[in-house]
């Protein structure tokens, strides 16, 4: 909406704090809380609040507001709580906790949130849930009266404002010492951060959600290069090795990194060293009577994908007495596998925005490229580092993304030589009893306490190998690949199908968590589209985009609502009826006892064939007969059950219009080569098999029946787009 780009919040700095301004309840009463990139749950202090800190601000008393109401117990909201009890009342009560020992209990509720915004009046948002807090304990300060999470996490404010605001919000906080200045964190549009001096970085995929994490390469100091330790095989975000969180004061490093840190600070700077009066700083300076600006060594922090963060000296000391400046950075542990925290004194004056994984601009430019192959399509992209091209099996019926790995011993056939991990230096396979493990849908754990998984598909095929992470890449319009870090995909050691010698494995593009589509997720704006080229023109390409420049449009562009179902890794379509030269076939929907109405057909790029369910098919069947007058022979393969005899007919065949009706009005009008196969010399067969007996059974709508549209999926927005075209020129 347009509102969600002209929002904001004021952003004040108070005590090593950054306290953003936002309106609560109706009548709305305005807050000041916490911004906190590194929490989810958003909550106040609230009456009653017998164990509280002392709060300047009046307590928000729900009692006199109109829209707050409480979640009760055994609720999926309550569910979302890392730690919830249910007393007598039935309230869903939650405890939650900081890294700095702080907690706060209370009640989880929904209330309506206001914003300031550009247009002058405030912007309200209903039902959104927080937390009303009777019990506090820790570090808070009277100017706070509670906390916003900004994090990554279901509860947190961005997550709930999710597609609202484009998953994007960007802030800038002002220098910790200048309290009487604000600025503001945007949403949106208004959120994007760009300019000649803007630089990226991706955020990787980790768990918990909550964070945000990035690729700390190494610390320069002065010019010396500090490598930074990276976590250890165990942790999921094995390429995230530290978050950035404005909720955390002080830059934490491990304590390797920061002794070597320390020491190229000691060697740079010419001034007496003292101790430091609070005693929680290593390594404190004597400024009294000179520049500090002067003395101080340039720091950089360098992240993944070349963004150079140059820190000021207000960004890498702090003053924690008259003239005494230190070090503003701690120790997180004793080991390098620990996470590291780049803190808010080290964010000061640095615009900083948060959309997904890729810079939005790559986001769009990037691409693979679409080549039929034996009734399948492949898709192209890079695997490791260094990176190896890929080839394999574009799929919107799966999830997992998977190669063939050496060592492969009962393995298909396959001309291009196998992925081999132990070359690639960002390979890293995933540990048994993790988030990402429970993912699949079928796992085991081996002596070697690896991911182990078993993948199947309709066509009875199975793979089996290691479930891991692995950088890959993908051809940019910009002339050089676009590199995606910790991407989960599967490397398969044995394979038992009908997969053939020219695929690499394939790249799930469906709607479940493994595939590459979720992945990818708000990076590509959840958006995605594909040209499906006639399969007889193998030597041609076309191309599988993402972001904004896969967006369908023009005269002949038609659309149908995505239908949510169970399993979410398919795309399920209604199918209202099929016509032949105009005569109409209702399709069957699902049953009513099976909890949908609407639904009936997938869209599958992996199967080739059209299926429909019986007495449908019956039907089709008996009108193409009757629109055709050509011999009818049997398939010599044994598949379809009625196929023509074209050898003398010329080009003068008549094939009859078939229209596949979706629901809102899209109707795809199917050309012969959409419709029938060629299954032996001079022998054409209705490309239709059957789905099963029943009139519920789901249908798919294959790739033979997709050559040469632009089928784009926007699943923000839960529609899927066809526009007839020639895919050989795309």
């Amino acid at each position: 909406m347009d509102d969600a780009n002209n929002f904001y919040s004021d952003i004040t700095p108070s005590n090593f704090e950054y306290l953003m301004s936002f309106y609560l309840g109706t009548p709305a009463k305005k807050v000041l809380a916490i911004a906190d990139t590194g929490s989810d749950l958003i909550w106040v202090q609230c009456v009653p609040c017998k164990e509280c800190y002392n709060q300047s601000a009046p307590l928000f008393d729900p009692q006199f507001s109109s829209t707050y109401k409480t979640i009760p117990c055994n609720t999926i909201s309550c569910s979302l709580l890392p730690q919830r009890s249910c007393h007598s009342s039935s309230q869903c009560d939650y405890k939650y906790g900081y890294g700095d020992k702080s907690i706060v209990e209370g009640y989880l509720s929904t209330e309506t949130i206001g914003f300031d915004s550009t247009g002058g009046h405030p912007i309200q948002i209903p039902t959104i849930l927080f937390g009303c807090t009777h019990h506090s304990k820790g570090t808070f300060d009277k100017n706070d009266a509670g906390l916003v999470g900004l994090g990554g996490g279901k509860l947190s404010l961005i997550r709930q404002l999710g597609s609202t605001i484009g998953n994007k919000f960007s802030y800038c906080l002002s220098s910790s010492t200048e309290t009487s200045t604000t600025s503001k964190l945007n949403f949106g549009s208004n959120a994007v951060v760009s300019g000649s001096n803007v630089i990226t970085t991706p955020l990787i995929s980790g768990s918990p959600n909550t964070f945000y994490f990035l690729h700390l390469e190494n610390i320069s100091v002065a010019g010396k290069i500090i490598s930074i330790g990276k976590p250890m095989q165990t942790n999921e975000s094995a390429q995230g090795n530290i978050i950035i969180d404005s909720g955390t004061t002080l830059t934490i490093i491990d304590d390797n990194s920061l002794q070597s840190v320390e020491s190229s600070v000691k060697s740079s700077i010419s001034l007496p060293q003292v101790n430091d009066p609070n005693g929680a700083f290593n390594l404190c300076y004597d400024v009294s009577g000179i520049e500090a600006s002067t003395q101080f060594p340039k720091i950089t922090f360098q992240f993944f994908g070349g963004a150079s963060v140059v820190l000021q000296p207000h960004n890498a000391f702090v003053e924690v007495g008259q003239d005494i400046l230190c070090l503003a950075m701690i120790s997180n542990g004793a080991t390098a596998d620990s996470i590291n925290i780049f803190g808010n004194i080290a964010q000061q004056n640095f615009h900083i925005g948060s959309s997904s994984a890729l810079p939005m601009d790559d986001a769009n430019n990037f691409y693979s490229d679409i080549t039929p192959s034996n009734f399948e399509y492949l898709m192209s992209f890079y695997l490791g580092t260094p990176a190896k091209k890929v080839l394999a099996i574009a799929d919107t019926g799966s999830d997992l993304i998977w190669v063939q790995c050496v060592p492969c011993k009962e393995c298909y056939n396959q001309s291009a030589p196998l992925f081999d991990p132990q070359s690639s230096s960002t390979y890293k396979t995933i540990p048994c009893n993790t988030d990402s493990c429970s993912l699949l849908p079928q796992s085991s754990c081996g002596s070697s306490s690896h991911c182990d998984y078993q993948y199947g598909y309709g066509d009875k095929s199975i793979v089996e190998g290691y479930l891991s992470t692995e950088i890959i890449g993908f051809d940019s319009n910009g002339g050089r690949p676009i590199q995606i870090p910790t991407i989960l995909f599967g490397c398969t050691h044995q394979s038992n199908g009908t997969f053939d010698k020219n695929e690499a494995g394939l790249v799930g593009l469906g709607g479940g968590k493994l595939s590459l589509i979720r992945q990818l997720g708000s990076t590509i704006g959840n958006k995605f589209s594909y040209c499906l080229p006639s399969l007889d023109k193998t030597s041609t390409t076309s191309q599988l985009n993402f972001g904004s420049n896969a967006v369908v449009s023009g005269d002949n562009a038609i659309t149908t609502p995505l239908i949510s179902r169970s399993p979410d890794t398919f795309y399920f379509l209604s199918l209202e009826h099929i016509s032949v030269d105009g005569k109409t076939i209702i399709v069957g929907n699902p049953m009513p006892e099976n909890g949908f109405s609407q639904g009936n057909t997938i869209i599958d790029s992996g199967t080739t064939l059209t299926l429909i369910n019986d007495n449908t098919l019956q039907s089709v069947e008996s009108s193409v007969r009757s629109s055709i007058s050509l011999p009818q022979v049997n398939d010599p393969i044994g598949v379809f059950n009625l196929c023509f005899d074209v050898s003398k007919t010329g080009t003068s065949i008549h094939f009859p219009e078939i229209i596949f009706q979706f629901s809102g009005g899209a109707s795809v009008v199917l050309q012969p080569p959409n419709a029938f196969v060629e299954t032996g010399q001079d022998i054409l067969c209705l490309a239709m098999v059957s789905s099963g007996a029943t009139a519920d059974s789901i249908n798919i709508f294959g790739n033979i029946a997709q050559q040469n549209f632009h089928i784009g999926y926007d699943l923000t927005n839960m529609q899927l787009t066809f526009a007839p075209t020639n895919c050989a020129i795309q």
